[in-house]
C-alpha cells in the first residue's frame, strides 16, 4: 500500500496484515449441505434456497446473503426401437440414471403426443 504522495514511503510501518488503509484479505469458508439435510425440503421444485448469515462481534452488525440453487434433473434419452409406420405400434426406449442415493419409489413416466388421447403412465 502506498500513501499516494510521490517520493514518500508509507507513513506507518506495515503490520503483518498489510497497510492500515488497505482492505483486509478475503477469507474463504466451505460449508457442506448433505442430501439427507435438504432432501425433505426439495419436493417438486427441484430448487433450494440457501441463506448464510453472520454477525460481526465488534459492531453488532448482522450480514445475510441468499442463494437460489437449481438442482439438475436427470437427462432422459429416447430411442425409437423400430420403424415408425403409419397404423402400427411404435416402441420407444427411455433411459435415465437415478441421481439419488436411494431407489425411486412412486415414480412414473407418461408419454404424450399427437393422437394419444389418454396417455397411460408406466410405473417404475
Amino acid at each position: 500500500c502506498h500513501p499516494g504522495v510521490p517520493g514518500r514511503g508509507p507513513r506507518r510501518p506495515l503490520s503483518p496484515r498489510g497497510c492500515p488503509r488497505c482492505p483486509p484479505p478475503e477469507e474463504t469458508v466451505t460449508m457442506t449441505v448433505t442430501y439427507a439435510e435438504y432432501q425433505p425440503h426439495v419436493g417438486d421444485q427441484d430448487a433450494l434456497k440457501l441463506t448464510v448469515a453472520g454477525a460481526i462481534q465488534e459492531t453488532g452488525q448482522v450480514l445475510a446473503k441468499e442463494l437460489r440453487v437449481r438442482l439438475h434433473t436427470p437427462e432422459l434419452t429416447l430411442t425409437l426401437l423400430g420403424p415408425a409406420v403409419v397404423g402400427q405400434e411404435v416402441s420407444i426406449q427411455v433411459v435415465f440414471q437415478n441421481p439419488l442415493p436411494e431407489p425411486l419409489s412412486g415414480a412414473s413416466l407418461r408419454m404424450e403426443g399427437a393422437g394419444i388421447a389418454c396417455p397411460k403412465p408406466v410405473s417404475l
